[in-house]
């Protein structure tokens, strides 16, 4: 499809909804233990799936000091959670920008470009979360044990980070497919069409 550049006149805000305000920043943090619970129950049966596979010998990798374990998983998630949004974006024919928000800690990939047709937002939000567990669990099964364990952190990780997108997730699904998504890295606004009665000019969505 063509990408859509510009939102058509008879489309109007229906919601704004800014992931780094302060309330929010907060239900951020406490709720991302939820996914995070979630992956992790799921890594601990793909563990005893690994295991049988592979046995339990670490091999190579076993004397990765901790510190530097962690330190690479939350890189290595980072980059890659935002990467792969970013290869999404493209996808779908928008060009991609990457930034970071000192003041709130927040990485993020968007466009400046244009909007997304609701369903190919919802291809750009779950992209990190479904490639980062898919790869991870194939990396699981062939990595040495040692290596495999903090890739398995990395999953974990990536779920906990992934409750923003969700959350936009969740929102966008609630309009129509004919929905246009604007990213704004730190939130999204969606737009819905107006059918304005007898010509008359639609009214503006307070926000």
């Amino acid at each position: 499809m063509t990408p859509v550049r510009e939102l058509p006149p008879d489309y109007r805000e229906a919601c704004h909804l800014l992931l780094t305000a302060p309330r929010n920043l907060v239900l951020l943090n406490a709720l991302s233990l939820i996914p995070a619970l979630v992956a992790a129950a799921g890594m601990a049966g793909w563990w005893a799936v690994v295991l049988r596979v592979k046995g339990t010998a670490q091999g190579a990798g076993q004397d990765i000091p901790w510190w530097a374990g962690l330190i690479g998983v939350v890189l290595t998630v980072i980059v890659a959670h935002e990467l792969l949004h970013g290869l999404a974006i493209g996808r779908v024919g928008h060009r991609v920008r990457y930034g970071f928000k000192p003041a709130k800690l927040v990485f993020y990939a968007t466009t400046d470009q244009g909007l997304f047709r609701r369903n190919e937002f919802v291809a750009v939000a779950l992209a990190p979360l479904v490639g980062l567990t898919l790869v991870g669990m194939a990396l699981m099964v062939i990595a040495p044990n040692a290596i495999a364990y903090y890739v398995s952190l990395a999953v974990i990780l990536n779920a906990g980070g992934a409750l923003g997108d969700l959350w936009m997730l969740a929102v966008t699904l609630r309009y129509p497919p004919s929905a246009l998504v604007r990213d704004e890295a730190d939130g999204i606004r969606i737009y819905t069409p107006y059918a304005a009665p007898d010509g008359a000019t639609p009214p503006i969505v307070e926000k």
